[in-house]
Order: C-alpha cells, then sequence, then structure tokens
C-alpha cells in the first residue's frame, strides 16, 4: 500500500481533462434486464453501448480494467456524464466521494483486497442515472460476479427493482469486501503477537511496523465512506433513490460503521503490539544486566583479596607483612576465603530472590 497513490493533472491543467492513459486490458461487459428477461454482453465496445440508452430495461454497463482516453470520453458524451467526474473516475487514488446532481448520482468507493500476505487498494466508481447504472473497476479483479449471479436468477429481488437497488448492490459489495481483510488482520495479528511472545528479533519490529502502517492507510481511505452512505441516505434532493431502497443503504452503512469499528480495535491492537515489543526487549535487556551485575558483584570480594596480597610488601621488614605469603597453605587459603565469599554471596541472593 503506497503512501502517495493518488494520479493527477499537472498543476495548471484546465479542469476535465482526461490524461492518455497507457492502454491495458479492458472489458465492457453490459447487463440489460427486468423482471422477465436479461440481455448480457461481454467484450462490448463504447458504441454498442449506446444502443441501450434511453430503453425502458435497466442497464449495466461494467469496464473492468484501465480504460484509454478515447473510451472514456465517449461514455461521457454518450451518457451525459459530467466532465469532472469523468475525470475523477479516471485518476486513480481519489478519496471516497459522492456527488448527487439532479439526473445523476456519482460515488468513488475504495475496495480493499487482501492479495498473499499484502492488501491491496481498488477505486471502484459507480454512476446512477434513470434506468442505468455505469461501474469502472481497475485492475484484473471483478468484485461485482456475486451481483452478476443474482442478476441470472429471474425471481431474484434485483430483477424485480429499478437501478438503484443495483446501484445499492454494488455499493454493498465493495463495503462488504472490507470483512475479509479485517479477517485476514485479525490471523496476522493473532500469528504476530504469539510470535512476539516466542521471539523478539527486528523480524518482528518490521511485520508489527507493517501492520501498523496498512491498518492506518486502510483506516484513511475506508473512514469517508461511512459519510458518504450517510449522505446517500439522508438526501432528499434526488428522486434516482426510492425510499425502501434507502432502507437498504442504513443497512449498509451499519456495515461501513462495523468496518471501521474492526478497523479502529485493530489499529489500538498493533499499537499494543509495538509496546509490547519494547516492553518484551526491555525485560530482556532489564535480565541480561541483572545477570551481569550479578557476576561483577560475585567478583568484586575476590578482587579485593586478590588486590591485597598483590601489593609489593617485603616479608622481612617485619613479622606483621603479609605473613600468609611465607605460609605452605596460603595459596589454598586465599582460594578458600574467595570461594567462601562468593558461595555466601549467592546464598544471599538466593534468599533475596534475585536470582
Amino acid at each position: 500500500m503506497k503512501l502517495f497513490r493518488k494520479q493527477y493533472n499537472q498543476p495548471g491543467t484546465q479542469p476535465g481533462v482526461i490524461n492518455e492513459m497507457p492502454k491495458g486490458e479492458l472489458a465492457i461487459s453490459l447487463y440489460d434486464y427486468n423482471e422477465n428477461q436479461l440481455i448480457e454482453k461481454h467484450d462490448f465496445t463504447t458504441d454498442q453501448c449506446a444502443a441501450y440508452i434511453n430503453n425502458s430495461n435497466m442497464t449495466w454497463v461494467h469496464v473492468q480494467g484501465n480504460p484509454d482516453r478515447t473510451t472514456l470520453t465517449q461514455l461521457a458524451n454518450d451518457f451525459g456524464i459530467h466532465e469532472l467526474f469523468i475525470e475523477d473516475a479516471a485518476n486513480m487514488g481519489q478519496r471516497p466521494k459522492i456527488e448527487i446532481q439532479e439526473d445523476q448520482i456519482f460515488v468513488i468507493l475504495t475496495l480493499p483486497l487482501q492479495i498473499e500476505d499484502s492488501v491491496s487498494l481498488q477505486q471502484i466508481s459507480l454512476f446512477l442515472m434513470k434506468n442505468t447504472v455505469i461501474s469502472f473497476c481497475n485492475g484484473q479483479f471483478d468484485p461485482f460476479a456475486g451481483v452478476k449471479s443474482r442478476l441470472n436468477v429471474q425471481t431474484a429481488r434485483i430483477r424485480k427493482r429499478k437501478a438503484d437497488y443495483l446501484f445499492y448492490s454494488l455499493i454493498d459489495t465493495v463495503i462488504d469486501w472490507g470483512f475479509p481483510v479485517l479477517e485476514a488482520y485479525a490471523d496476522r495479528i493473532d500469528a504476530t503477537e504469539d510470535l512476539l511472545l516466542d521471539n523478539h528479533d527486528k523480524l518482528i519490529l518490521q511485520k508489527i511496523h507493517r501492520l501498523r502502517r496498512e491498518v492506518l492507510l486502510l483506516r484513511r481511505q475506508i473512514w469517508p465512506q461511512r459519510e458518504l452512505l450517510n449522505t446517500l441516505v439522508r438526501d432528499d434532493t434526488s428522486d434516482l433513490i426510492e425510499a425502501e431502497t434507502k432502507l437498504f443503504l442504513r443497512d449498509c452503512y451499519d456495515h461501513s460503521i462495523s468496518i471501521l469499528e474492526l478497523i479502529e480495535t485493530y489499529h489500538e491492537m498493533t499499537n499494543g503490539l509495538m509496546e509490547l515489543y519494547m516492553s518484551v526487549v526491555s525485560l530482556k535487556l532489564n535480565e541480561v544486566m541483572r545477570v551481569l551485575t550479578i557476576i561483577a558483584t560475585l567478583f568484586i570480594p575476590p578482587t579485593f583479596v586478590v588486590g591485597i596480597y598483590g601489593m609489593n610488601f617485603s616479608q622481612g621488614a617485619g613479622p606483621l607483612n603479609m605473613p600468609e605469603l611465607s605460609s605452605p597453605y596460603g595459596y589454598v587459603g586465599v582460594w578458600l576465603v574467595m570461594l567462601s565469599m562468593i558461595g555466601g554471596m549467592l546464598v544471599f541472593f538466593k534468599k533475596r530472590k534475585w536470582i
């Protein structure tokens, strides 16, 4: 997850200008349906999509991949999408946002995906117009496979409702993709915590820092979606979303709140892991320092004894000038004295529970 992932135009560029983008894989799908029939087209072109504009059926155009400037401009012209909206859809890394007009609603969402041991954030752009929904999803992963499967069931609720319900279904799908990501984060945090208690090398610190960074960036991207959904639920200026659909949007809003609460919890847990790591390292350092202090303390009395008998006094100067030096048991006696000191100190430390 990059710290700065927003694509933008050069400063001073005219608003609404779409930069030329590198050509990549692109797939345009169209679903034209009502309660009785479903027309499903794949690998469509923008010219073919135009034939389904303004009919009485519900029409969903899904653009998967990285469209070029020509494709985006054509879709904008055919469906009457504002140039500023299509510019935001083209520039990846946008903050989740919502724009409500009388004849269309534009929404940008962040889709979190768990890929191996990392999280990828994809931008989802949705346009709602009368009887028409257009969705843009960069990358190769299609998050709306479940919605497409529901469209193929004739008795499904989505086939009986208007385009606003499809619009809600796409938003709800994007929001719910956050739960598998958070489940993976929970497993990673648990595994890191268990590993931290057994080991405290620098690799653990790197894992903790990576977790903190990803959770923080995920929070920054997911947080605005709560206000986005709240705006949709409370909006009374547009007739594109029916009152009954707003009930489902409120449920979607609850899901977003749950995800945010989990993100906040995991953010606090990762901070706690960092504090636990520092505590474990400090405790280990204290253990080492205690052992070294005990060893140094044990050798202080023998060093004192050795220092005394290392002084160069002459034995012939008098009977009190180190008489032990002439004793046949002087060397053994000094050793016994030093070992007795060490043993006594060990017993004393043991009674005080210092070791």
